[in-house]
Order: C-alpha cells, then sequence, then structure tokens
C-alpha cells in the first residue's frame, strides 16, 4: 500500500470526536493496576518459595521413593556382585539410608599426597554402597556381624570407654559401656552376633606415643600385654578371661569355643573365658587376624607368625615376609599341616572346608577377591575392585584396606553382575552445598524477574 492510498484512507475516516471517558475511570484504573502490580509481586515470590521448598524437599528429606532402601528388602542368597563400584564423593550414609545387612565392611581410598578415603559397606542384597557415619575417613578396628546385620566399631589410635554397635538395617548406632576403658581392638564375634571377643590394652605406657600419632600403638602394645575379653552386645555384661596376651581369636561354628593366638602359641577357650587345651600348630604357624574357623569346625586357618622388634618394644605379629601362604590344620590333627597351601595375599573368610575367600591382586595389579581352594590348585576370581583412576583427583588408584566380611554368608554366597550403584542419599555437606545453591538461584531469578518486569 502506497503513502497516497494510506492518506486518502484516512482522509475518509470519520471525523467524529472519540466518545467520552466515563466519570471515575481513572480513579479506578489506578488502584487496579496497582493490586495487579501487587498481584503479580506475590505469585513471582510464592512461585520461589515453592521451587525453593521442592528443592529443599529433594535435597534435604529423604523421599518414600530414595528411602525404599535394600534395608527393607526381604533378604535371600548373599550375593557379591562381580565388580565392586569405585569411589564416589556422592555416597550417602548409613544413617541417612541404611543398607540392610552388608557382605563387607571396608576402607577405600589413597592418600599418597591428597587424602580421598571412604569407610564403606557393601549391601549383601544388592549394590548398596554406604558411608560409615562414624568413620568417614579412616578404618578399623572393627569387625562385621556374621549375618551381615550390624558393625561393631571401635577406635585405632585412643582409649575408648564403650563399642559403637551399628544397626545396618535401621542406620541407628548405639554404645555399649565397657567394664574399663582403654585401648580395644575388636577380634570376633559369635555365630548369633551376641557376644564380642575383644583385645585390651591400659594405654596409659603408650599416652606418648598416641600424642604423636604413632597409628599402631595400640596394636603393638597388645600383642605383648593385653587380655581377652568377652562382652556381651545385648546385656552388657563383660567376663574377663585372664587369658593374654592375645592377637587373633575366632568362635567355633557352635559359638562354644574360641581358638585364641597368644604370642605364638594357639589356646582353645570356652565362652566363660576358661581355658581349655592348647592347640599344638606347626612352629612358626597361628591363626589368621579374622574366621580362622572352618564352617564344620573341623579345621583352622593358619598363616605364618613371627616376633617383631617396633622400636618401643617386641610384638607378634604375622609374619610378612612369609605371607601369601594360608594353611590349614585339622583339629584331629593340629601338629600337622595339611598337604597344600592357599596362595592368597590377604585371608577373608571360609567359603567351604575346600575354598577360602581372600584378597590378592590379578595379573594387571588389580585388587580381587578370590576363591582359593585349599589344596594349592587354581584360584577363581570373583569380583574385583573398580580399577579406574579415581583417587587423588584421578591420579592413583582406589586400594581396599581392613576388609571385614559377614563370615556366616560366605558359604551360601552367589556371585552375580554388578548393577547400578545404589548410593542413598548424597551425604550432609553436599546436600547442604545443594541448598544453599538452590536458595541462591531462586532469589537471584526473583530479582532478575522484576527488574525485566519494570524495564
Amino acid at each position: 500500500m502506497t503513502e497516497q492510498q494510506i492518506a486518502a484512507l484516512l482522509g475518509a475516516a470519520p471525523q467524529d470526536p472519540e466518545p467520552p471517558l466515563r466519570p471515575g475511570l481513572l480513579e479506578d484504573l489506578i488502584p487496579a493496576a496497582r493490586r495487579d502490580l501487587r498481584r503479580r509481586r506475590v505469585t513471582t515470590v510464592l512461585c520461589a518459595v515453592a521451587a525453593l521448598l521442592a528443592g529443599a524437599g529433594v535435597v534435604l528429606l529423604p523421599s518414600a521413593a530414595r528411602q525404599a532402601t535394600p534395608a527393607q528388602r526381604p533378604p535371600g542368597t548373599a550375593t557379591l556382585p562381580d565388580r565392586i563400584a569405585g569411589y564416589s564423593p556422592l555416597t550417602g550414609s548409613i544413617a541417612d539410608s541404611p543398607p540392610g545387612r552388608a557382605i563387607m565392611l571396608y576402607g577405600y581410598g589413597n592418600n599418597e599426597t591428597i587424602r580421598t578415603y571412604q569407610s564403606l559397606v557393601l549391601g549383601a542384597d544388592g549394590d548398596a554402597y554406604r558411608q560409615v557415619d562414624a568413620m568417614p575417613d579412616r578404618s578399623g578396628p572393627w569387625l562385621l556381624a556374621p549375618d551381615g546385620s550390624f558393625a561393631v566399631l571401635s577406635a585405632p589410635d585412643r582409649g575408648i570407654t564403650e563399642v559403637r554397635v551399628v544397626d545396618l538395617a535401621t542406620g541407628r548406632a548405639r554404645g555399649v559401656p565397657l567394664p574399663r576403658a582403654g585401648g580395644v581392638i575388636p577380634l570376633a564375634l559369635s555365630p548369633d552376633g551376641g557376644v564380642l571377643a575383644y583385645s585390651f590394652v591400659d594405654i596409659g605406657p603408650i599416652a606418648g606415643d598416641l600424642a604423636m600419632g604413632v597409628g599402631n600403638a595400640i596394636e603393638q602394645r597388645a600383642s605383648e600385654h593385653s587380655e581377652l575379653i568377652l562382652l556381651d552386645l545385648r546385656t552388657g555384661q563383660a567376663v574377663t578371661t585372664g587369658v593374654g596376651p592375645v592377637a587373633a581369636a575366632a568362635f567355633a561354628p557352635n559359638g562354644q569355643r574360641l581358638a585364641v593366638q597368644s604370642r605364638l602359641e594357639t589356646w582353645l577357650v570356652g565362652r566363660d573365658g576358661r581355658r581349655l587345651e592348647q592347640v599344638m600348630v606347626p612352629q612358626g604357624y597361628g591363626l589368621t587376624l579374622r574366621n580362622a574357623w572352618s564352617p564344620s569346625g573341623r579345621l583352622l586357618a593358619v598363616v605364618p607368625w613371627a616376633v617383631e622388634d617396633w622400636g618401643t618394644g617386641r610384638a607378634y605379629t604375622l609374619d610378612y615376609t612369609r605371607s601369601g601362604a594360608v594353611r590349614t590344620v585339622s583339629l584331629a590333627e593340629p601338629s600337622a599341616l595339611r598337604e597344600g597351601a592357599a596362595d592368597v595375599e590377604t585371608f577373608l573368610g571360609w567359603l567351604s572346608d575346600d575354598a577360602v575367600l581372600g584378597m590378592s591382586l590379578d595379573p594387571f595389579d588389580v585388587a580381587a577377591l578370590w576363591s582359593v581352594p585349599v589344596d594349592g590348585t587354581a584360584a577363581v576370581v570373583l569380583s574385583r575392585f573398580d580399577d579406574a583412576y579415581r583417587c587423588e583427583l584421578g591420579m592413583q588408584r582406589c586400594i581396599p584396606y581392613e576388609i571385614s566380611v559377614a563370615g556366616g554368608l560366605l558359604p551360601e554366597l552367589a556371585v552375580r553382575p554388578a548393577g547400578s550403584p545404589d548410593r542413598g542419599l548424597w551425604p550432609a555437606w553436599l546436600r547442604l552445598t545443594a541448598f544453599v545453591l538452590l536458595a541462591v538461584g531462586a532469589v537471584g531469578g526473583w530479582r532478575l524477574t522484576r527488574r525485566l518486569r519494570r524495564r
């Protein structure tokens, strides 16, 4: 349309004046506009608050879906994934997301230059990984119950007045008082989980070493100056046995006796704390540190032991110069080693009377869990730890430490393909950070919206 055509149309338009505004229109229009502006501001604020609350609910509160954890699933056959997931700072805690029964309690990480470390449990009924609240960045001394339902925690670097018992189904922790305060190393749990056998040591003579951060001071002192104590975790009653020093112990399958390593001697001790008889194992051998008694009750797993000078005194410890050869002795003839040896770096427990579970490196230097026949035949890899460089900002592989397994679940253990890791709720510090960022974003978005509307 040309300018002439537009001018012609405007000239042909009616020239009547506009109708007058109704009386009071301006007086009504200004308050209405103010009400509309207030309504828009309130709506913006309410939307921001709603978004903030919704985000807070997701970040801070355990939702029903995320709390439908393995703790609520009926237990079946205990399983082990064929690949154990790697280090992740997103792993939640036992208290926030109870994992249910566990097959393994272990430390995982590295600290050559930058400390990246977690204390974890691995669920026995799925791929549930949770951090141990009381020990987020260090391991042991600890024990996992034979049925995997709870964990017992001590402290490696100080005297304590109670041991902590963490229920893995509820996430709750309780303290069981000790008859005396001192250094405590948990050694064994009875098959029913009711009695804890631990090594007790007076920390007075090593207080200076502990103050200087000598990490193995309690362990070294206990190997030469400790006593075996039996503590009922249900009633809190303790039996002081007078048996000592003690460095390793294992309950029989019926729970009525213990095999105890005292210096370079092996003894059988009753549940009432009385010495029964000495087990004459071959010279230079002693009990493995965990789960030494076989499922049938006929065999004991033994490894080389030695006397060492740790600078502050003698210590009776595993002979690491000859480590790797786990041998077995029959209680019917304990003075003779059975033929064959299970070649494994760390003994963890018995899969059957014919095979043990152990941890060693595979041919590619990856930490792995093995089924190792006690007759010396070829071992089979059951599971490997994640071999990616996840620790120390991607500079190092993560390494497992201080592994404790649910010994009572091992004879029924099944290996399955690993699934997606269930890490539970994010750690509290991460949830708080996300909440703060969400709040800042909501406020910033509201202010930006106001500014744009003004323009």
